[in-house]
């Protein structure tokens, strides 16, 4: 039964809202006349009806979304529904085609000639093609309203029976959505981020009372933590397109790149301003071109005159700028698509009802109808421009083929580097599409050294690995690997990070030039380090000369495999001096594993190391001695048995909930490893004394009294480990007992605080009139942002002897964002530290940022008593997707103990 049933005042709500909209839910009551394809309009319900409530009534949960879907797909011949994965909690993700019978009927057609025409599959283009327009809603869970309108939209298309009525202020008829469909594909993901979709109304369901209640102080209106924008892993699937580090966003891009629409709308919602659609604000990315931006003004004015039909307010080119790659307007955008952000106001306080800004009721109904009306506008304008679409698109992949704009033609990726990280390059290279090489050897050529900045002349090796600027993926492989895109930035705020080149992001030696690089037809090759740990002896059969197991700390995948020998009870030894043996050098963090330490595990010692170096791909080497040809014997007291980590984390309110998912997802896929998670609120009776290692989050730990730090502080003397990132030093260093100091600006102390995720940036404008210290009223926002930092990438100076930077190399560069800036420590190892001169590789930083920031602490470690801090300045695992960093915070896991 309706939700609304017993209740007259929510009828008579919904009566009000039916009103209003003039025939919103027409398909009700229509009659059962037929479309210019055939379908009876009337034969296939609309979602009131379906659903048993009024649009923006409740909210609908997401098997009830997925179940309309699937009726409609089974109703209409104009849909086919796709299932393209499921959640981290086994929600199913689909998406829906809809379009005319006939194109329907060739919909592979469709697909095949689209990649062909953008060079991704061979052949010629042959038969059918369309425009394709792919519409994203609910990538945050929270901003509830856009699922809802897709299924107000899918109704609509499919029984060409638009959402209000066709009358003389413009609405479209029957015959239109007919003819649209002849001219395009409309895909419709109507979910990207069920679980957090459920999360959120789950709460609002147990939170509302019989009526709404539209006032933003009552409880209805406010999320408790961690709300429901996020996924499972509290990761914002939003800055996850372009880095692909969750599973939702892995098989959403699988899936959109067997398509590679022409336009991608992303529907949103945000706490104020009415509505926000295309054009976008500036920056503009320099690699976007005339057409992208010239269609987001036909967008812009199409949305315009149908909102001003309705009077609605409205605004345009404000605000969300096309820069950061990691969006669902940018990523599509830099993919050859028109790729686009729609806004609406609500948000996770919105509910179903709220006095807005303007002292006026917004309601759920409202913010659907929006939604609802861009969504129909997209698919207008699409199919207004079906062959100027498609035409633009062949010849942007025709460009990008023959003739790649940018400032560089290729990138080279030292074939000396790491193999581990080169794999996980070319396998996030793969699954991006973007084709590589093996260089041919011994040609010269000039490029900027990513760990350095500077200009370098160098030769080719035949083991390097070329990515070429002009292939299919010429844009978004530019975009992708400039090692600093904030020079291709107009003067003006942007709204994310400003430096992500993949070098940076996975530890790699590369150089960016704009010289050709030959390349030959060889295929790239890197070496498999798996090899049966027992090569001599047969492995069912004691092997007497294995004396011990030797693994080379040069990778976070050893630090996966040590980890599931922990779990397996294995007991190991890291060795804090390099030695010879075997032929080769084993660096200082080598593993070592005997067979005298593991006496309690007998013969199932070989047959664990050999499973998990199968599992995680590891080469590790049996010796027959622990005598070393050179360097320190494997009894030395130079190696070190490792302290087994048993770790918990503190979450709950005042936690960053994003950091605490990152630290959550590492554990849980990439180390596999135990991590135990518990309320900050009642740390009081958590059993601290049961564990060696406590992280603690960015976060403000409010609730936290002296008397818990202090307990903190008396564990660490007793030989805790805490591992503190960026947002936890401040507490911290307001302890006296705790030597952190962070450094502050002269004028204003309270400046140095890190930018909310919404803040925006600025590249400064050499002649910008703070510099004069005359500030004019209008430019106050641009003159504080000169001492901010948001995702900028640092060089760091790096003491590779010490523990916490094992295996890393000489050349480590972090992500810096905010400006949590320590000094360094007095009586402490600063293992690494921002460079003094010239730190800056790419992005923006304020010039006050910049020089507060210089010779400033980025890692260290401080012993207390018998224990140990460490200190991080940068997080070392910033959004999944900065893998130079899982190996020191592994590092701070595994191998920081020894420096104790």
């Amino acid at each position: 039964m309706p939700f609304s049933s017993p209740i007259p005042f929510l009828k008579s709500t919904a009566i009000l809202f039916l009103f209003l909209t003039a025939g919103w839910a027409t398909g009700s009551t229509a009659s059962a006349s037929e479309s210019t394809d055939g379908t009876s309009r009337s034969s296939i319900q609309p979602p009131d009806r379906f659903l048993g409530c009024e649009a923006g009534e409740r909210f609908t949960r997401h098997h009830d979304i997925l179940a309309y879907f699937r009726y409609v797909a089974g109703e209409s011949p104009r849909v086919r529904l796709k299932e393209y994965g499921e959640s981290y909690s086994h929600r199913p993700l689909i998406a829906v085609f809809v379009s005319s019978e006939e194109n329907m009927g060739g919909l592979d057609t469709i697909r095949v000639n689209n990649r062909r025409m953008a060079g991704l599959d061979p052949g010629e283009v042959e038969g059918r093609t369309a425009a394709i327009v792919w519409m994203s809603y609910g990538i945050h869970g929270n901003e509830s309203s856009s699922p809802e309108a897709a299924m107000w939209t899918l109704h609509a298309l499919a029984s060409g029976m638009a959402a209000r009525s066709a009358d003389a202020d413009g609405g479209s008829s029957a015959d239109d959505i007919a003819e649209w469909l002849e001219n395009t594909v409309v895909v419709i993901d109507p979910v990207l981020n069920p679980d957090g979709r459920e999360r959120y109304v789950n709460w609002f369901d147990q939170t509302q009372g019989r009526f709404p209640d539209p006032r933003l102080e009552t409880r209805e209106h406010t999320e408790p933590w961690p709300g429901a924008r996020s996924n499972h892993y509290y990761f914002d699937l939003n800055r996850d397109w372009a880095w692909q580090t969750q599973i939702e966003s892995k098989q959403r891009i699988a899936f959109y790149n067997l398509w590679m629409p022409h336009v991608h709308a992303d529907f949103h919602e945000m706490f104020t301003n009415d509505y926000y659609f295309p054009p976008a604000a500036e920056p503009f990315h320099k690699a976007i071109t005339p057409w992208q931006r010239e269609f987001q003004h036909k967008i812009g004015r199409n949305h315009a005159a149908r909102f001003d039909r309705r009077h609605e307010r409205y605004f345009t080119a404000e605000i969300f700028d096309l820069f950061y790659p990691g969006y669902g307007d940018t990523w599509p955008t830099f993919n050859g698509a028109i790729g686009m952000t729609y806004e609406q106001m609500g948000h996770g306080r919105a509910g179903t009802k709220m006095i807005d800004e303007h002292g006026d009721t917004l309601t759920l109904a409202d913010r659907i109808r929006n939604h609802h009306e861009a969504g129909m506008s997209t698919v207008e304008v699409t199919a207004q421009n079906r062959d100027r679409l498609i035409h633009e698109f062949r010849e942007y992949y025709r460009r990008a083929q023959q003739e790649p704009d940018g400032r560089y033609s290729a990138f080279v990726i030292s074939g000396e580097n790491n193999p581990d990280r080169l794999i996980a390059l070319l396998d996030y290279l793969d699954r991006q599409e973007i084709r590589y090489h093996t260089a041919e050897g011994g040609r010269r050529f000039t490029g900027r050294h990513y760990a350095s900045g500077e200009d370098q002349r160098r030769r080719t090796a035949d083991t390097d690995i070329v990515v070429p600027v002009r292939q299919p993926k010429s844009v978004l492989t530019h975009v992708l690997f400039d090692p600093d895109p904030g020079v291709v930035l107009a003067d003006s705020i942007t709204y994310d990070i400003t430096s992500w080149s993949l070098p940076y992001a996975f530890g790699l030696e590369a150089w960016a030039t704009a010289d050709r690089i030959r390349t030959t037809d060889e295929p790239v090759r890197t070496s498999t380090s798996y090899q049966p740990v027992r090569t001599s002896t047969n492995s069912e059969s004691a092997g007497e000369e294995d004396y011990a197991w030797l693994l080379a700390w040069g990778d976070v995948r050893d630090a996966a495999f040590v980890a599931g020998l922990l779990r397996h009870d294995v007991r190991m030894s890291i060795t804090e001096q390099s030695f010879t043996m075997s032929g080769r050098v084993w660096p200082s963090g080598s593993v070592v594993i005997t067979r005298r330490a593991n006496r309690h595990l007998g013969e199932r010692l070989p047959r664990i190391i050999d499973t998990m170096a199968a599992l995680h791909d590891r080469r590790v080497q049996a010796v027959s001695t622990g005598l070393s040809d050179s360097g320190v014997d494997l009894g030395s007291p130079h190696v070190h048995s490792l302290k087994k980590p048993v770790i918990a984390v503190p979450s709950g309110d005042g936690i960053h909930a994003g950091n605490l998912g990152e630290i959550r997802h590492f554990f849980d896929f990439t180390l596999e490893y135990p991590l135990a998670v518990f309320d900050q609120r009642r740390f009081s009776g958590f059993p601290l004394e049961e564990y060696n290692v406590l992280l603690l989050p960015d976060g403000g730990y409010s609730d936290w009294q002296d008397s818990d730090w202090d307990r903190i502080l008396e564990w660490v003397r007793r030989g805790g480990r805490l591992i503190a990132f960026p947002g936890a030093l401040r507490p911290l260093s307001a302890r006296e007992d705790v030597s952190v100091t962070l450094r502050r600006f002269e004028a204003d102390a309270a400046s140095d605080s890190d930018p909310a995720p919404s803040t925006k940036v600025v590249y400064e404008d050499p002649d910008a009139e703070f510099m004069t210290g005359v500030i004019r009223f209008e430019n106050r926002r641009q003159h504080s942002l000169n001492r901010q930092i948001s995702g900028a990438v640092f060089r760091v100076e790096l003491d590779d002897s010490h523990p916490l930077a094992y295996g890393i190399g000489p050349a480590y560069t972090t992500l810096k964002r905010g400006t949590v800036l320590p000094d360094l420590l007095t009586d402490g190892w600063n293992v690494a530290r921002i460079a003094s001169e010239d730190p800056l590789l790419g992005g923006w930083a304020g010039r006050e940022a910049q020089q507060l920031a210089a010779g400033s602490l980025m890692a260290g470690t401080l012993s207390v008593g018998e224990g140990q801090i460490v200190v991080f300045a940068d997080n070392p695992l910033f959004r999944g997707f900065w893998r130079n960093g899982h190996l020191l915070f592994s590092n701070a896991l595994f191998q920081a103990w020894i420096a104790q």
